[in-house]
């Protein structure tokens, strides 16, 4: 066993405003639900697998502040075990910016308000996706939301493509848990503090309960990395070259 297949990735943590529009977002465009909200934090699941998550955090306006240019978080790909659940999601009035058909079923690529871009589909492969106008399809009253998903690919704008490719062959031997995609965009904001903006703040990982923290710890740090290990030594946090941390924790 390496140091790295032991890792899961969790969920993504988006920063956002207003934690209300954004919860009524992610129940009705993307068919989460919501499973409990402490403090700043909404934490949602999937109807049918608790352990698929996904979390947000409020920062209100007084603290924190919209993406000036590029956002950090390009697109979230979503993909499906029911392609039946996008059927009834679409006919019960998700928001859809784009409407797809594939050889499994439609897709369909939503926005939040915050305008993090979401692609859910039910597809081996999405280059078998083609755009197509949005069909007329009838409510479900008996659907409750998503049975279950896995994270597909999450997309990161970066200022430099190379150099965040590198971060996460150095330091996470090319086997991070979930595939990320690079891009290479311009913006003030492509590596600013996660407290100041409404943007993606962290890739939250996990590992099981006698996984070694501190063996990962002293592998990064002998690569020149910063890293934070608590006392007990069950998070352990580094950040990425845009400054979107990395917690690894044990449950």
């Amino acid at each position: 066993m390496t140091l790295f297949n032991a890792i899961r990735f969790k969920h993504p943590v988006l920063r956002v405003n207003n934690r209300d529009q954004n919860i009524a977002f992610y129940q009705k465009s993307l068919g989460l639900r919501l499973v409990s909200e402490e403090n700043a934090l909404a934490i949602f699941s999937a109807w049918e697998n608790k352990e698929t998550s996904f979390v947000i955090e409020e920062s209100p306006s007084m603290r924190t502040r919209a993406v000036e240019g590029s956002k950090k978080l390009s697109q979230i790909r979503i993909k499906v075990f029911k392609a039946s659940d996008i059927v009834a999601l679409l006919g019960n009035g998700a928001s859809a910016s784009r409407v797809f058909q594939g050889k499994n079923g439609y897709a369909y690529e939503t926005i939040s308000p915050e305008g993090d871009h979401f692609l859910v589909h039910a597809e081996d492969d999405v280059a078998d996706l083609v755009d197509i106008d949005r069909p007329e399809l009838s409510a479900d009253d008996t659907f409750k939301g998503l049975s279950d998903f896995t994270y597909e690919a999450i997309t990161l704008n970066v200022a430099d493509k190379g150099a965040a490719q590198d971060f996460y062959n150095q330091f996470f031997n090319s086997e991070f848990p979930v595939i990320l995609v690079f891009n290479q965009a311009e913006g003030p904001d492509l590596a600013i503090e996660p407290n100041v903006t409404w943007d993606i703040e962290i890739l939250e990982c996990q590992v099981p309960k006698d996984y070694d923290l501190s063996a990962l710890k002293d592998f990064m740090e002998a690569k020149g990395a910063s890293v934070y290990l608590d006392r007990k030594e069950t998070v352990l946090v580094i950040s990425d070259l845009s400054k979107i941390e990395i917690w690894i924790e044990k449950r």
